[in-house]
């Protein structure tokens, strides 16, 4: 018999159907790990001070392990020790590119140093991506590192970069910036472009809480995003982060907070083991 490919829309659809239906196909629903409900997924950008200083302590009171996403030029030799030491405790180091180059209107496109993603092709940028993963590895040891978009873009040079990174090895799990979307369906898993909900300066506990709560009574995963945490820029308050890690761990019978690679790990097996 003839395959007939679906439409991203047909895809979707279907999606849809088995997630609000689970009677029809439990396969397609996540089924979490030790009777959870759902997962979290705590991730850090650009490996800030504030998040050394404030978040690290945080996570580790209970337990917790985080993903932090480095990039290059950001990097200083002196915290090299720090991101090293808390990796072998646990913590994830993600890969964010060496120089974070985002679309940028003002940017020079003529000169060699230009950073905008207008400047890269899309071969140019994933290499950007497999020197920094060389970097992590010196810094951590691993051979494989997940990606976060800088400013949740993907597309270089007009070309969307996000399918060929994956292709080639590169990483196997990449995250996007401002979509806050709560996944809870296999069939709409899409490991090259995973959501995630911004904490954008002066965000309050109870906005990532009540994000959380959608994911457990959805039974999905949420990926929340930070940058600053007490300090630095986008900066969410160090208090206010600190309610949203004492829920999780008053709510850790229900939910499991993972890195972003372990979790992400999991929900790969589960949907070989359907094919």
């Amino acid at each position: 018999m003839k395959r007939i490919n679906s439409s991203p829309l047909q895809k979707a659809i279907l999606c849809f159907l088995l997630c609000a239906f689970p009677l029809i196909a439990l396969q397609a629903q996540i089924k979490w790990p030790g009777g959870k409900k759902a997962a979290v997924m705590l991730t850090y950008d650009d490996g800030l001070p504030s998040q050394q200083q404030y978040v690290i302590p945080q996570l580790d009171k209970h337990h917790f392990h985080g993903t932090f996403f480095l990039y290059g030029a950001n990097v200083k030799s002196n915290d090299i020790p720090f991101w090293r030491a808390i990796s072998k405790r646990g913590h994830e180091l993600g890969n964010h590119s060496i120089y974070h180059p985002c679309l940028d209107s003002k940017a020079d496109t003529m000169s060699a140093h230009c950073r905008s993603l207008d400047c890269y092709t899309v071969g140019e940028m994933l290499n950007e991506i497999a020197i920094m993963n060389d970097l992590m590895s010196a810094i951590d040891g691993k051979s494989e590192h997940s990606y976060a978009y800088p400013c949740g873009q993907f597309m270089a040079g007009g070309e969307d970069f996000s399918g060929p990174m994956l292709k080639k090895g590169i990483t196997k799990y990449a995250r996007l910036g401002e979509t806050q979307g709560v996944v809870n369906c296999l069939d709409s898993v899409d490991f090259a472009k995973v959501p995630a909900f911004a904490a954008r300066k002066g965000f309050k506990a109870e906005a990532m809480i009540n994000y959380v709560k959608q994911a457990i009574d959805k039974g999905g995963f949420a990926v929340i995003l930070f940058h600053g945490v007490g300090g630095d820029y986008l900066t969410v308050d160090a208090a206010e982060h600190q309610k949203l890690i004492d829920y999780l761990a008053a709510h850790k019978n229900d939910v499991w907070v993972g890195t972003f690679s372990e979790v992400l790990d999991y929900l790969s097996k589960q949907i070989n083991n359907q094919h």
